[in-house]
């Protein structure tokens, strides 16, 4: 491509089947009399070999579940407090209502959040800036040592301005064209349950249109200045700042990416391109199921491991490079290690979202967390207000220029927005969703109501910024909904439906 961009199975489930493997009897080996041996051995106590190994594997299934369990839990815990500000009553009450966690203590000690149950015990650590990182493999000290925030830029300091310059809101009383009170019924309905008992717990919705806020929403104790999870959101700011990257010639999206697991002779994954990895084109086997009580991988790389890239660096190719589409959170932190990478040392890795990005937008609540090796993950885990959220939309609207002044590379937006090959119904570009349709009959698209143009971010638990470039709308919603319809849909067809030009 032109510099431009145009031209688990479950441990316990694994235990299971190797059990049945190995007691499996074989046929008899008159040659050799060694194996007949162990075959008759194996054939007389198969029942309580069978038993223990699956005593072992109950117990280790176990001890990973709870592991699981207080990762997620103390990581929740501690970005909640110690980034967006919110009391600890008020996510154990939301977030953190699981029975199984009603025996775990949780304790706050300075910079360090803990869970304990049980015999087992999970910490997180704060660090200003960045927020927290689970502890895997590594020390406090270490991770410490990694970072000073004294030497973080500084965060913007915003004009006495509307936004999005300034963080000043006037919502409108009319506009000509704009049907408002149909907008504000529809931003109240989202916040209604959709079915019985959903619990829909929308927490911010924000319309935006021609670049001003015209209707802005909250649920307590939720407001305008208060950071929240993206989620897999932040998939299409890793794709962004990748971009920033590769319009500094550092990043290469054309040629393979420059892993070291993958450069043996032989290894196929050694043909792999950064773009099939932003466009989930990898071919890498990677689960990506979040159900309760799933053990999938993007579960385990989350919680369970430190280098949530080299966990998915690991994985075996499933198919040809470039020619199927799996959505995979691995697949995004492999690009966030790859990005890492091309700094020198830490620090400067940890500064480069905001001198480049979020300085620029005047983000100054965006908070990107690392894993325990020093990566972004960047799959999952930004905070930034909504506000600050509905700016990057802002910025794809605008072809990667805020106020003047190219932020992205040219071309960038509308390379990352041509859908990839593998996405037979043109539902994925770089990092960001689209809807585009499948080739020769767009009728197929995911959100038939919406303009095969709309594209949007989207997150786990209902985190949504959906871009309808005719009308120049974006509609945020943020939330926990964790069952039944997320409601971002309906109120984008509602808001689009009542402006006119």
């Amino acid at each position: 491509m032109k510099t431009d961009f145009r031209c688990l199975m479950t441990l316990l489930t694994l235990s299971a089947m190797l059990i049945a493997c190995s007691d499996a009897p074989g046929e008899p080996d008159t040659a050799n009399t060694a194996d007949s041996a162990i075959r008759v051995d194996l054939a007389e106590q198969p029942a309580s070999q069978a038993a223990q190994r699956s005593q072992d594997a109950s117990e280790a299934a176990s001890t990973l579940e709870t592991e699981i369990l207080l990762g997620s839990a103390v990581k929740r815990l501690c970005s909640s407090v110690l980034v967006s500000g919110r009391t600890q009553q008020h996510v154990m009450e939301n977030e953190l209502n699981n029975p199984a966690l009603a025996q775990v203590t949780f304790t706050f000690d300075n910079d360090l959040v803990t869970a304990i149950g049980g015999d087992q015990s999970v910490s997180a650590l704060y660090r200003d800036q960045i927020g927290c990182t689970l502890l895997k493999n590594t020390s406090a000290d270490v991770l410490r040592a990694q970072f000073n925030p004294d030497l973080f830029p500084a965060r913007p300091v915003l004009p006495d301005a509307e936004w999005p310059l300034g963080n000043q809101v006037t919502l409108p009383d009319s506009i000509p064209g704009v049907d408002l009170q149909a907008i504000n019924q529809a931003v109240d309905l989202a916040f209604e349950d959709m079915e019985p008992d959903q619990n829909i717990d929308t927490r911010a919705v924000l319309v935006i249109h021609k670049g001003r806020i015209i209707a802005e929403k909250y649920a307590e104790p939720f407001h305008a200045d208060m950071p929240q999870l993206g989620w897999s959101m932040t998939k299409t700011v890793t794709a962004a700042l990748t971009g920033i990257l590769a319009g500094d010639g550092l990043a290469h999206i054309d040629m393979p990416a420059n892993v070291a697991e993958w450069r043996a002779n032989g290894d196929e994954r050694r043909a792999i391109t950064l773009e099939q990895l932003l466009r989930m084109s990898s071919g890498l086997q990677y689960s990506e199921v979040y159900t309760a009580g799933s053990m999938s991988d993007v579960i385990l790389m989350l919680y369970t491991t430190g280098d949530t890239a080299g966990f998915s660096i690991d994985k075996p190719l499933e198919y040809d490079p470039g020619s199927t589409f799996y959505y995979s959170s691995g697949t995004t932190n492999i690009i966030s290690r790859l990005n890492r990478q091309l700094f020198n040392n830490f620090q400067s890795y940890f500064n480069f979202p905001q001198e480049r990005l979020f300085g620029k937008l005047g983000m100054n609540s965006a908070v990107m967390e690392a894993d325990a090796s020093g990566t972004f993950v960047g799959s999952s885990y930004m905070y930034a207000t909504p506000r600050d959220w509905a700016k990057i939309g802002l910025l794809f609207m605008q072809d990667g220029v805020w106020n003047g002044e190219r932020i992205l590379p040219e071309g960038w937006v509308e390379y990352s927005l041509t859908p990839a090959g593998s996405a037979t119904r043109g539902q994925y570009g770089m990092q960001i969703w689209l809807n585009a349709g499948a080739a020769g009959n767009s009728q197929d698209r995911p959100l038939p109501n919406l303009p095969t143009n709309a594209y949007y971010l989207s997150g786990f638990e209902g985190q949504n910024i959906v871009m309808l470039p005719d009308q120049e709308l974006i509609v945020l919603r943020m939330g926990v909904t964790t069952r039944g319809p997320r409601p971002i849909w309906a109120l984008t067809e509602a808001v689009m439906n009542a402006v006119s030009d």
